[in-house]
């Protein structure tokens, strides 16, 4: 036994010699020749999750690249090594002897670097499951290592990844990879790059034949985005931050909240939607006092970052006392403004909540997702944007006298959205800015958004979270404003932007195509050129470049043929209840049969077959334009299936309208269950906005651990 052991020990120490030999600045490392792998991959001895999940990640890359299997050891039996060069994966013992600086990175960074016959991928890491990896976006996604490894398949192997699933795959095949040395340390520039609905964690299902089909779907969209890096590197409260008041301090403390029309304070709609008295001193300290007792209970155990959620609750701000009039910087608007004249009564705020969620809200915001009859810019919006500056100022001056590290995060939102005209704003207050816009995103919105964020910066503000809702808009049918929101994310990060927090993410991979691609692929590049990763995923289409081009330049096309002022018109010729019009975020498809006609469905596909006969004799280009095609058919049946609802609606009483929309809404259900493993689109998602705006007969349904379906 100890003549093996000594045997084993020199094996390592050769090892050790090999992988740390001196070597030219242009020697080159070779991970395959003439066909056959020519490195191994090592993890360390006693691997994290992270590291495993890395390696795992690099072994099926190379595998589908050079069409063999990698091998996987920890650093212990390394002696049993067949090969001379080795990929280090992780916080190695040899990573360590090679003065790289093992585990103690900071959060998101990561290192690629060759050194003799060894290529080290490793960077920050946290003992996240290996679940976790693709299952906690929402949390911070500190395994920066699994970051390092995707570096080296982009920039060394040339592989990208498109949409979800093996079709969005592009790995080269190759006989033989070698290249010179490479010493790369970076960091992920943004500290938060979120999107809406990533991931899944549920029992329950609706949209998906199957719940096997459902987790494979987020399972590989999950996998889709940790490639490009989406995730956080920290814990910070925002969003709507006083939902919970009304019920603790209605009684108690009613100057906490909006002074409404006839002198009362009380919420205008539901208890969570009520609006505070900013200019109140309670609130405050009450505001410092909550965060305090939460910062020392769960915060600070839990790692969160040391930021006072000054984020008002989802509504127009309201209060009209005194105080918060006399915080307003002059504007002519509120004298125009009929809830600022005093010509709106309480009264008439009930009456206009009871005509539709956006009635009385569009009377002093100039928001988008709820589509009004009225171009609501054409109305006098004044703006409270001063009062919330101060606001933020005061909140930031009382919690610095507790924590002088500290920092307040309020919103740019609302009616409060434009830029404060006389208040500086606290260098150290954070903005979380969300743009008015919906659908469709064009010049106009591109312009109203870059004044407010330059507005905010001059007034100020240093540090900003992006936080637009505009993903949130259509449904699974084709349409690409990727540009300009590429262009304008751009511009955030040139102005502040330290973080982004989409509201949603449909998954109509299928459909929204180039928008999604181009936008999540700035997250991690926010200055890249839209033209650049527009032909990085055209390139994926191989010989059918040139014919794909064509089908997203008429999807594209398509998207700027039609004006703010039409959408509003064929939204309106589709109203969906409560008096609000179709398109919104939860009507999406009401608006279907005027927003396409036939004529859009049949050339859509004549330009995929042009695509598919380009690509004759390449399978995976061939699968690729199948995979446009299904997104598009999906769109086609689901316009189908609103035709005939709106016909049966048009004469409920007429039995066969009634058969007719069955049959369609049938055929729609039976066709995604067709594509549903595909990843075209998160039907979960899509079917649960046709079920709540459009009344579709979709039902939601329990998975029962055990069992393969429903």
């Amino acid at each position: 036994m100890d003549i093996f052991r000594d045997i084993s020990a020199c094996f390592r120490v050769s090892a050790f010699v090999c992988t740390l030999c001196a070597c030219s600045p242009l020697a080159a490392f070779t991970v395959a020749e003439y066909g056959k792998l020519a490195a191994d991959i090592v993890l360390p001895s006693q691997p994290l999750a992270a590291e495993r999940y890395a390696a795992d990640e690099l072994k099926y890359h190379l595998d589908k690249a050079f069409g063999s299997s990698a091998a996987i050891l920890t650093e212990d039996a390394l002696a049993r090594s067949k090969y001379h060069n080795h990929i280090f994966v992780g916080a190695t013992a040899a990573a360590k002897r090679a003065g790289l600086p093992g585990r103690p990175f900071v959060a998101d960074e990561h290192i690629v670097k060759t050194a003799g016959n060894a290529l080290f991928l490793l960077g920050y890491d946290s003992d996240v499951s290996y679940e976790g990896v693709t299952r906690d976006l929402w949390r911070p996604t500190l395994y920066a290592t699994v970051y390092a490894v995707y570096d080296f398949l982009e920039n060394e192997m040339g592989v990208k990844w498109i949409w979800p699933g093996p079709t969005g795959e592009v790995i080269p095949r190759r006989r033989s990879l070698r290249f010179s040395s490479v010493n790369r340390r970076s960091r992920e520039p943004l500290a938060d790059r979120i999107m809406g609905s990533m991931t899944w964690n549920a029992l329950w299902v609706l949209g998906f034949s199957t719940y096997e089909s459902a987790r494979a779907f987020f399972d590989a969209q999950a996998k889709f985005l940790v490639r490009h890096r989406l995730g956080r590197r920290r814990h910070f409260r925002s969003g709507h931050g006083f939902t919970d008041w009304w019920d603790r301090f209605g009684a108690s403390h009613p100057e906490y909240f909006n002074l409404l029309p006839g002198g009362v304070r009380r919420p205008a709609a539901a208890g969570r939607m009520v609006t505070l008295c900013v200019s109140e001193p309670g609130v405050w300290r009450q505001t410092v006092a909550d965060w305090k007792k939460w910062m020392d209970t769960k915060g600070t155990r839990q790692g969160f970052e040391p930021w006072v959620n000054c984020c008002e609750n989802d509504y127009v701000a309201l209060c009209q006392c005194h105080r918060c009039r006399a915080w307003d910087a002059p504007d002519p608007r509120f004298m125009e403004s009929p809830y600022w004249n005093g010509t709106v009564t309480l009264d008439d705020i009930e009456s206009m909540h009871r005509r539709g969620n956006y009635v009385f809200n569009s009377l002093l915001t100039d928001h988008r997702w709820g589509i009004m009859k009225v171009d609501t810019s054409l109305r006098p919006v004044a703006s409270l944007s001063d009062r919330y500056a101060k606001f933020y100022n005061a909140v930031q001056a009382e919690v610095r006298k507790v924590n002088p590290a500290a920092r307040v995060i309020g919103y740019a939102y609302e009616n409060y959205l434009e830029a404060p005209k006389e208040t500086r704003v606290d260098p150290s207050v954070v903005i979380e800015i969300v743009p008015r816009s919906y659908f469709p995103y064009d010049q106009a919105e591109s312009e109203h958004f870059r004044a407010a964020i330059t507005g905010w910066r001059k007034a100020g503000v240093k540090d900003f979270i992006y936080r637009p809702n505009f993903m949130l808009a259509g449904g699974n049918y084709p349409f690409d404003h990727g540009r300009l929101i590429v262009e304008d994310f751009a511009f955030a990060y040139k102005n502040g932007m330290k973080g982004c927090s989409f509201d949603s993410l449909r998954g109509a991979w299928a459909c929204h195509t180039m928008m999604y691609y181009t936008l999540i692929r700035a997250f991690r590049e926010p200055l890249r050129d839209y033209d650049v990763s527009r032909d990085e995923l055209l390139s994926a289409f191989g010989p059918a470049k040139k014919e794909i081009t064509r089908y997203f330049d008429f999807i594209r096309a398509h998207t700027a043929s039609w004006t703010p002022d039409e959408v509003r018109r064929i939204a309106w010729q589709n109203p969906t209840g409560n008096h609000n019009g179709g398109g919104s975020f939860n009507t999406g498809a009401a608006i279907l049969g005027d927003y396409f006609d036939d004529a859009f469905f049949v050339k859509g596909n004549k330009l995929l077959d042009a695509a598919r006969a380009a690509a004759r004799g390449d399978s995976m280009v061939e699968r690729r334009v199948e995979f446009l095609r299904k997104g598009l058919g999906d769109a086609r049946l689901t316009r189908l299936t609103r035709i005939a609802q709106k016909a049966m609606d048009a004469a409920p009483r007429d039995k066969r309208k009634a058969d007719a929309f069955k049959k369609a809404f049938d055929e729609l259900v039976a066709y995604r269950a067709t594509v549903e493993g595909d990843f075209v689109c998160n039907f979960m998602y899509e079917s649960s906005k046709e079920r709540k705006g459009l009344r579709w007969p979709f039902t939601w349904w329990k998975h029962e651990p055990g069992k393969t379906s429903r």
